[in-house]
């Protein structure tokens, strides 16, 4: 059994208590009420009877709201409940009304209650009963979030506060004070009229939440806190709507935030996977749709624009060089291109590229672009290693004589359609900057294109593996 139907049949169990109760309140009241003939004992049955369908209602609600989400409603059917409550608030206000016309009317044309112990009786054993529903309830409908629980609690607490009301009334007329009117005590109406306020008052504060809830009203504290779950993730830039609402126990999210353009799909979706784990780690029933939308950066490089251009327009690009003279830049880009393509259409297409560049960034003065074979094409390839001893010893004369602090191993050498391609690894001491090494890779590729320049097949790519020393 999941959790979500464990609290559900844990709200159907309550309700259903709570009916029962609600039905032996009800008709031991009445007996009482037809025995004393008291208006004020009548408020009480009156109360009861309107609990009795409330927490009918109740059940019908919290049976209903537990069915999930289906083809006619994605949502869930959680909002029964709130309609539920605005049902138990009307009624309760119904009653209100006829119990102050019925008071008003015992005042005007007098009447002799009939009050006896066994009405006292009755009266406190209800209270107990009461109490003991209303703490249950409340129990219930906090850890669920059900507004029709806790309805039916302020049902059962109204009952509390109105059967005390009633139970001093009922004193006050047993020994017939304060002051008669027309030889009636006045506390027996005067305390239907104070139940009927009571009962008023408690149903504003439930009436003003459904309500809410059924508008859709975003929860003030509930909104600003999932808006700064979102803002301290630092890999966003900001947040460009949130809009929360709440269902029963659900609550759903829907946001947009803003993400820097130059992040990979890939790490976008983390972001968003880790904006609803958190929330979801301090709010469990939360449904949550995150959409990112990219946009520029304060981070975002002249680079990085360069190249979601040259993305956007479905090239990919490799060794970008950017650099500045007398406040203008120069671009040198290669693009790769499919090797079956007509030089002239190939051309056309680099030329559009190349405005489109100088078009949205007008910092940029001249852009050359440099067009290389599609890297997404397996090129047939011969490894030549065992067969180029004097090579390999010509590239360690190299590394030996200029290089002695520095080991190097895995020399291999391809044969490919374009040339041949060298790689092998260096290793440098753990503390080297990388600017260094970096530096020393590029000069030893120089040395080693100088050594082969006339080589047949030429030498056309170098590829070097710096590392840390020991490294396995």
């Amino acid at each position: 059994m999941t959790e979500t139907e464990a609290q559900n049949k844990k709200k159907f169990k309550i309700a259903l208590n709570s009916l029962f109760a609600a039905l032996f309140i009800v008709t031991i009241k009445f007996i009482a009420t037809y025995i004393s003939g008291s208006i004020a004992v009548l408020s009480e049955l009156f109360h009861s009877s309107i609990d009795l369908l409330a927490c009918t209602a109740t059940l019908i609600s919290v049976k209903y709201s537990a069915k999930p989400p289906d083809k006619g409603h994605h949502y869930g059917h959680e909002k029964i409940e709130s309609l539920s409550a605005l049902f138990q608030v009307l009624i309760l206000i119904l009653m209100c009304i006829y119990l102050i016309y019925e008071s008003i009317d015992r005042i005007i044309n007098p009447y002799h209650p009939n009050i006896n112990i066994w009405i006292f009786l009755v009266i406190i054993l209800c209270i107990g009963i009461d109490y003991s529903r209303a703490r249950a309830l409340m129990k219930i409908a906090r850890e669920t979030n059900s507004q029709a629980l806790e309805a039916d609690s302020l049902h059962f607490s109204s009952d509390i506060l109105s059967s005390v009301f009633v139970l001093i009334s009922m004193v006050f007329t047993y020994y017939k004070i304060p002051p008669l009117y027309k030889d009636v005590p006045l506390a027996d109406p005067i305390a239907a009229i104070i139940v009927s306020v009571i009962i008023f008052i408690t149903t504003l504060r439930l009436t003003k939440r459904a309500f809410n809830l059924l508008m859709d009203k975003a929860p003030e504290e509930l909104y600003e806190k999932i808006k700064n779950i979102i803002s301290e993730n630092k890999r966003i830039e900001g947040i460009k709507s949130l809009r929360v609402r709440v269902s029963g126990r659900k609550i759903f999210i829907d946001s947009q935030i803003l993400i820097g353009r130059t992040k990979m799909f890939a790490e976008a979706h983390d972001i968003v996977n880790d904006i609803e784990n958190t929330i979801k780690s301090i709010y469990p029933d939360s449904d949550i749709v995150i959409h990112t939308e990219p946009i520029p950066s304060k981070d975002e490089t002249l680079i990085d624009k360069i190249r979601l251009i040259v993305n956007k327009e479905g090239y990919k690009c490799h060794d970008l060089f950017t650099y500045k003279i007398n406040d203008k830049y120069y671009t040198d880009i290669h693009i790769e291109m499919d090797s079956r393509t007509d030089l002239n259409i190939a051309h056309n297409k680099i030329t559009l590229l190349e405005e489109k560049i100088k078009k949205e960034l007008k910092e940029i003065e001249y852009v050359q672009i440099h067009i290389d074979p599609s890297a997404q094409m397996i090129h047939e390839t011969e490894d030549i290693t065992s067969e180029s001893k004097s090579m390999i010893e010509k590239i360690e004369n190299i590394l030996e004589l200029n290089y002695k602090d520095i080991y190097y191993h895995d020399i291999r050498i391809f044969n490919t359609p374009m040339g041949l391609r060298l790689s092998f690894n260096l290793e440098f001491d753990e503390d080297t900057e990388f600017d260094k090494a970096h530096n020393t890779i590029k000069e030893i590729e120089s040395k080693l294109r100088n050594e082969f320049k006339n080589n047949v097949p030429p030498l056309t790519n170098i590829i070097i593996h710096p590392e840390p020393k020991g490294h396995k």
